[in-house]
């Protein structure tokens, strides 16, 4: 089934744009050049791969690999809606080399809370379109 979006009636996705620091429907949909089947795909995959980037981040060797994970993350989050993971991606990308342990890991669990939270928002959403059928 085909899913439509007509202003913020995103069939398959939900209407509620309550909370769009954590996921901003209406950019998303922008993104999927207002296609529901192509937004959910897109959710879909920042679901499956975001655990994963987040990983890496967190095991990254260094300073310079810490900060192009968090950049790809980053740009990732953005594509979705996913402002909240976007901006402590981008704290943590622009944390300087020297910081102390304890800025590190504060950004570092920041980010962990704030993907944990969208992560949750698109489980839910994705979970509501599969009970509707689509």
């Amino acid at each position: 089934m085909l899913g439509t979006y007509e202003g913020n009636d995103l069939t398959g996705i939900g209407t509620s744009n309550d909370r769009p620091d954590v996921l901003d429907i209406d950019h998303l949909m922008a993104q999927a050049l207002h296609d529901a089947d192509l937004a959910r795909e897109v959710l879909a995959m920042f679901l499956e791969q975001s655990g994963d980037m987040l990983r890496i981040v967190r095991e990254a060797g260094g300073a310079m690999d810490r900060r192009n994970a968090a950049h790809r993350l980053k740009g990732s989050a953005r594509a979705v809606g996913a402002f909240r993971v976007a901006a402590a991606s981008e704290s943590l990308e622009f944390l300087p080399e020297d910081a102390d342990e304890p800025s590190l890991l504060d950004r570092i669990a920041a980010l962990h809370a704030s993907v944990a939270e969208a992560r949750s928002a698109i489980a839910a959403r994705l979970a509501g379109a599969d009970a509707r059928g689509l």
